[in-house]
């Protein structure tokens, strides 16, 4: 029995001793960890001292461990060209303010421009706005007096601001301009696979992915754009198999070509027919 009793006891005092240490060891650890660590500044100011001509880029993994987290988030910094944050145990420091500014154009571009949005809260303004700045700049004359004219007068025809968009699209934007947003598409997808590669074979720095964010950004705009350009290409293909008798279906030229025979050969057997003749 006494026997028993100190195994119980010994084995009660162990598990306190266990739930003890769980608890201490990251207090203590924290304790420690927080003299260390270094803001952002501090960090900078302790490169200069160093004098060994290192940069942010050049920090090692402790020192990174030890950069704390830009206070006021990500929505605080914004505009900041240095936001430190961490992701579990890895430390980032980018330029908010490029992948921000990045983000904001394309999300101008797909909501306002690829989107009925656009028509229905500037009534065209937008666009021509747009248009007079590419014409003005001289970057393209061609689609800026494009974007001047066509969707407003797509405007004034319709009443539905969405039927006048959906048309502006079949009949102006992606018969002219599908083959650009295609290769607009392409170029992006290049342009995410260099910088892939070139992290890839270190010539990027891990904790500095500026320009990993920038090209996944542009990446999923021209995926966007080019899915929005196929889908109305889509609605237009569908109107105008409806309108050809298929509904949801593009004529080809045999069948085209076979419809036409029946047709002769129907003409033929109701001329026969009215002369007397037998087919």
């Amino acid at each position: 029995m006494k026997s028993s009793g100190f195994i119980r006891h010994l084995m009660l005092g162990t598990l306190l001793s266990a739930v003890l240490f769980a608890v201490a060891a990251p207090i203590a650890s924290a304790q420690h960890g927080a003299g260390d660590m270094k803001t952002l500044e501090e960090m900078k100011r302790f490169l200069r001292d160093e004098g060994r001509s290192r940069d942010l880029s050049q920090l090692t993994h402790e020192e990174l461990a030890n950069l704390s987290p830009s206070p006021g988030g990500m929505v605080g910094n914004l505009f900041a060209t240095e936001f430190v944050f961490k992701i579990g145990t890895s430390t980032f420091i980018v330029n908010m303010l490029a992948i921000f500014l990045v983000i904001l154009i394309a999300g101008v571009v797909v909501i306002f421009f690829f989107t009925p949005i656009g028509l229905f809260l500037f009534r065209g303004s937008l666009h021509a706005f747009a248009g007079a700045i590419l014409k003005g700049t001289g970057i393209s004359n061609k689609f800026g007096e494009h974007l001047m004219k066509e969707p407003k007068k797509w405007l004034q025809k319709e009443k539905s601001v969405r039927q006048a968009f959906a048309l502006y699209m079949h009949n102006e934007f992606i018969p002219e301009y599908k083959n650009n947003i295609t290769a607009i598409a392409f170029i992006g997808t290049a342009f995410l696979i260099l910088n892939i590669g070139l992290r890839g074979v270190k010539f990027m720095t891990a904790h500095q992915p500026d320009l990993i964010v920038i090209a996944i950004v542009v990446e999923i705009t021209v995926l966007l754009l080019l899915g929005l350009t196929t889908w109305y290409e889509k609605e237009e293909e569908e109107e105008a198999g409806a309108g050809a008798g298929m509904p949801g279906k593009q004529l080809t030229l045999s069948e085209v070509e076979r419809r036409l025979d029946a047709l002769k050969d129907e003409l033929e057997a109701s001329v026969r027919t009215e002369t007397g003749m037998r087919p």
